[in-house]
């Protein structure tokens, strides 16, 4: 998550990032595109390489990183206590996927761009269960160990089911919500289900 000595690197980036989705949904995140963003913004190449230090290679990273940071700033700014743990991790992630609606083909895109890269530190699944891990810490969550990896992965399965829904009726938001409910209604019911099962004790 950005911190305050981050902000200058943080603006620019979002300065470059708002004239590169418009271009990156026809274009796709090209060098190209990653000049044509910095050219319109009014920022040199060598501005651009201080906050993007990969240049192209590091808009598509910044941009769902950012992302990533608005879920936790969202959360926190939400009446937690008031709700239940389940309408906590739903938000979570119609949060996020409201933020890949706001430009839905340049993320498309984007989504792709990590899915070609899968052996990347900044591959698709990374991201899944970064976008877990931000839900969970965002409602306050403090799980560690087993618990911690087991409920990440279990969010980053929905997410993933989730994220296809998505990605075919970004534009339709009724349907993706739908199905997102009754994944976690699934999810929920299975640890009800786990929680009543009496496993034999062994001496």
């Amino acid at each position: 998550m950005p911190t305050p000595d981050d902000a200058p690197s943080v603006a620019l980036t979002e300065k470059i990032l708002a004239q590169a989705l418009p271009l990156a949904a026809i274009e796709g995140w090209t060098p190209l595109v990653y000049r044509k963003a910095c050219d319109q913004a009014g920022v040199s190449l060598s501005e651009a390489a201080l906050a993007l230090p990969n240049g192209s290679d590091s808009l598509v990273p910044a941009l769902l990183d950012l992302q990533i940071s608005k879920i936790s700033t969202t959360l926190k700014a939400l009446p937690l206590g008031e709700m239940k743990i389940r309408e906590r991790v739903t938000k979570g992630v119609e949060i996020w996927l409201d933020l890949l609606s706001e430009h839905p083909e340049a993320l498309r895109k984007a989504l792709d761009w990590l899915a070609v890269r899968p052996l990347a530190s900044r591959s698709l699944p990374a991201l899944i269960w970064s976008v877990a891990d931000a839900i969970w810490t965002g409602i306050g969550d403090d799980a560690t160990g087993f618990t911690y990896a087991s409920k990440r992965t279990t969010l980053s399965a929905v997410i993933t089911s989730t994220l296809a829904v998505w990605r075919k009726n970004a534009d339709d938001k009724t349907v993706w919500m739908a199905f997102l409910d009754r994944r976690i209604e699934d999810v929920m019911a299975f640890e009800k289900f786990k929680a009543s099962v009496k496993f034999p004790r062994f001496a």
